[in-house]
C-alpha cells in the first residue's frame, strides 16, 4: 500500500510523544500530548542537494507527526547552519558525513575511506564532543572527483587518477585544471590527492584556474580544460558529456548525509527522527539523487516540490 511508511510514522508519534517532553531547544512547546504543539525549525546548507534533503525532512515531519515545521532552508554555509544548531537556533539540518568528520572538531586529517567507520565515528564525536544527534545515513556518496571530457580521454588514455599521475610525470604538464576555490586548499581535495597519487611536483608546472565550483562542468564540456574537480552526484557531469576518473587509490572520502539534530528538538525514539530517518533509508543510489538534482537543477522545477514528489513515490507521506 502507498501509505505503509506514513502510517507507521503517524502510530510512531503516539509511542513516542511521552519521552519529547519539556523545554525544547530549537522547538517551542510540547508535544500534543502535553495539550501544545512542539515547533521544530529545520535549516540546510545553501546548495540544491543540500536544500533537497532539507526539504525531505521538512515535508515528513509536517505530513507524518503534529509537531509544527518552520522553514530555515538554505541558511547558510556549513558551519554557519552547525553554529545555528549548537545554538539551539534550528533544530536539524543535514551534514555529510567526510564533513563532519573533517570540518567540525574535533577535526581529521587522515578520512577513512568506509563510509560506516566515517559516520560511526562522527556521530559519536557529535555526541560527546557537542551533545548532538547524528540521524542516519542515505547510502549515496556525494564525493569529490576529477573529471574529463572524453575526447580528452581518449587522446591521452587516461582513465584512472593513477593514469593521470604517470601522464603527467612523464612530462605532459602542458594542460589547464579547473578547481573549486575551497578543493584547492583542503587537504581532502587537490594538496591530498597530488600527494597520494604522487604527482605534487609535475602539479606546479599546471595551469591551474580557480573558479567556482559550480563552473568547472561547463568549463571542462566547452573544451576550456582539461581535468577539473566535480561533485558526483551533480548533473551536469551527464549534462556536458564529462567522464569521471577512476579514484583506483580510494582516495576522495565518502561524503553521506544525515540529519544532525539536537536531542531536544529530535528526541531519541520519537516521530520527528522516524520522519527524518525515513526519508534517508529511501535515498539508496546514486542515480536516483542525480535524477532529483537534474529536476531542480537543469529542469527548474522547485525543490519543495521535487521533494514531496519523491516522498509520495515512496509512500513516506
Amino acid at each position: 500500500m502507498a501509505n505503509t511508511r506514513r502510517d507507521v510514522l503517524k502510530r510512531g508519534l503516539a509511542a513516542s510523544g511521552a519521552t519529547v517532553l519539556g523545554s525544547l531547544a530549537g522547538c517551542t512547546g510540547t508535544l500534543t500530548g502535553g495539550g501544545s504543539t512542539t515547533t521544530v525549525t529545520a535549516a540546510s546548507m545553501q546548495w540544491t542537494e543540500a536544500e533537497l534533503m532539507g526539504y525531505l525532512g521538512f515535508e515528513s515531519i509536517k505530513a507524518n507527526t503534529e509537531a509544527e515545521i518552520e522553514d530555515e532552508l538554505s541558511l547558510g554555509g556549513s558551519m554557519q547552519c552547525f553554529q545555528a544548531l549548537n545554538n539551539g537556533e534550528i533544530g536539524f539540518y543535514h551534514l555529510y558525513t567526510a564533513g563532519a568528520y573533517a570540518t567540525i572538531p574535533p577535526k581529521h586529517d587522515e578520512i577513512p575511506s568506509d563510509p560506516e567507520e566515517v559516520y560511526q565515528q562522527a556521530k559519536q564525536e557529535m555526541q560527546e564532543e557537542h551533545d548532538l544527534r547524528y540521524l542516519q545515513r542515505a547510502n549515496f556518496n556525494n564525493t569529490y572527483a576529477l573529471a574529463v571530457r572524453p575526447g580528452w580521454q581518449e587522446e591521452t588514455g587516461v582513465e584512472t587518477i593513477s593514469d593521470l599521475a604517470d601522464y603527467l610525470n612523464s612530462g605532459n604538464t602542458d594542460i589547464t585544471v579547473v578547481l573549486g576555490p575551497e578543493f584547492a586548499e583542503r587537504e581532502d581535495g587537490w594538496p591530498g590527492v597530488t600527494d597520494s597519487y604522487g604527482f605534487t611536483g609535475a602539479a606546479e608546472e599546471l595551469n591551474i584556474r580557480k573558479i567556482g565550483a559550480n563552473l568547472t562542468y561547463q568549463v571542462l564540456g566547452e573544451g576550456e580544460a582539461d581535468v577539473g574537480m566535480v561533485f558526483t552526484t551533480n548533473p551536469k557531469i551527464q549534462q556536458y558529456d564529462l567522464v569521471v576518473l577512476e579514484d583506483d587509490q580510494n582516495f576522495f572520502a565518502p561524503y553521506n548525509p544525515a540529519p544532525l539534530a539536537s536531542p531536544d528538538a529530535v528526541p531519541s525514539g520519537s516521530a520527528v527522527e522516524e520522519a527524518l530517518n525515513a526519508p534517508m533509508a529511501a535515498l539508496s543510489s546514486e542515480e536516483k539523487v542525480i535524477e532529483l538534482n537534474a529536476r531542480i537543477a537543469l529542469d527548474g522545477e522547485d525543490v519543495q516540490d521535487v521533494a514531496v514528489d519523491f516522498l509520495e513515490s515512496e509512500g513516506i507521506i
